[in-house]
């Protein structure tokens, strides 16, 4: 009788599976009928779960950047490694992630500036033309001295591309402008006797031409 009973269990338990099987089998041609006919359906609940297990693994570690009045900003790798002089730090010591990296020649304004740059231009895409008109957008809204404050930060990070692009913009904003008005801009002195400045000028008198008058 024990036996029977035994046996009993393992027929239901065969039979559930085979159920079960065959209800799974029914949902998977009936998910394949509806893509065939070109239905939306949900991913099923299992795939969804994969998707955020893999998206949380994939989640890009960060490197704590602590500025000169103690303030720590989180960093994406990615973003470090076009900091030279930060990943030159990192690949010297062999920093673990956790370890805090000081930036004492950099303040939170001068650090804040550079990441919200290369915060947006991830944001812009892959497009050339498109990451040009941003790079353009973004400079013009910066003050004079705001731009040679991003350009020094970016200098002393050793980010090669943050300064091409920098000095594109300087070049373009002192483009037509009086010598005047580059050497205030860049903080130079002349060393220049009045004599020799002007002899300098009256041979090359070309290149003083077409000056934005609010220059001179």
């Amino acid at each position: 009788m024990a036996e029977k009973t035994e046996l009993s269990k393992t027929e239901m338990a065969e039979k559930n599976e085979s159920s079960t099987t065959a209800t799974v089998k029914s949902a998977e041609e009936l998910e394949t009928h509806k893509m065939s006919k070109g239905e939306a359906s949900e991913p099923p609940i299992e795939e969804l779960k994969k998707l955020t297990i893999m998206k949380e693994e994939e989640e890009e570690p960060t490197v704590k950047l602590k500025t000169s009045e103690g303030i720590i900003y989180y960093v994406e790798a990615s973003v470090v490694k076009e900091m030279e002089t930060v990943q030159s730090v990192i690949d010297a010591t062999g920093a673990s992630p956790g370890v805090t990296i000081p930036l004492q020649n950099l303040t939170s304004c001068e650090l804040g500036r550079i990441l919200e740059f290369r915060a947006k231009r991830s944001r812009v895409g892959s497009n050339p033309i498109a990451l040009r008109k941003f790079d353009e957008k973004f400079m013009a809204k910066l003050t004079p001295d705001q731009m040679k404050e991003l350009y020094l930060t970016a200098n002393y990070l050793n980010m090669s591309h943050l300064m091409d692009v920098i000095s594109r913009a300087i070049a373009n904003f002192i483009k037509h402008k009086s010598a005047e008005f580059a050497r205030d801009f860049f903080g130079v002195v002349s060393d220049y006797t009045p004599e020799e400045e002007a002899a300098y000028r009256q041979a090359n008198a070309w290149a003083f031409k077409n000056l934005d008058k609010e220059s001179v």
